[in-house]
């Protein structure tokens, strides 16, 4: 059986003519790049204390008693929980000036300054006692008595 040149030469021209299809067809660019990504810090937000006025038990001054505590909560807006690790005081002041001038509460020389109080991500904090802060005179009037007093805090904390 002859095969004829003719048939060898159009087999041999379709399979190159293949091959070199599949070779475009596999062949793809490499590329590459390079740039910059953003990203920023964000801004801590300043925490909010609020004043709880005690009752019952827990509304523990009378004239020349022990130190009584500070009631709060405190709110931290922040994504991140903090832990509040000092206070300063201001000057107390009486919710009820005429009967029970602010002149009858002050700060105790023993205020504790160092503390510990953890506040989570995002919420605020159940009511919370600072002990032996305020100082109920000893000549304080009867209308001291019930009397809400008010004291500026500052905290300072870190984040847990």
């Amino acid at each position: 059986m002859r095969i004829s040149r003719r048939l060898v030469i159009g087999t041999v021209a379709v399979t190159a003519a293949v091959g070199a299809g599949t070779g475009i067809a596999v062949a793809a660019w490499s590329v590459s790049g390079s740039g910059s990504g953003g990203a920023a810090a964000s801004v801590a937000s300043s925490l909010t204390i609020t004043p709880i006025t005690p009752s019952g038990a827990a509304a523990a001054l009378y004239p020349g008693g022990p130190a009584g505590g500070v009631y709060l909560t405190i709110t931290n807006p922040n994504p991140f929980p903090v832990t509040v690790t000092g206070v300063s005081y201001g000057t107390p002041t009486s919710s009820n000036t005429t009967l029970c001038p602010s002149s009858n509460i002050s700060i105790d020389p023993d205020a504790p300054t160092a503390v510990s109080i953890p506040v989570p991500a995002n919420s605020t904090t159940p009511v919370t006692e600072i002990s032996g802060v305020l100082d109920l005179a000893s000549t304080a009037p009867n209308g001291c008595q019930g009397t809400a007093f008010t004291v500026p805090i500052t905290a300072a904390g870190t984040q847990q």
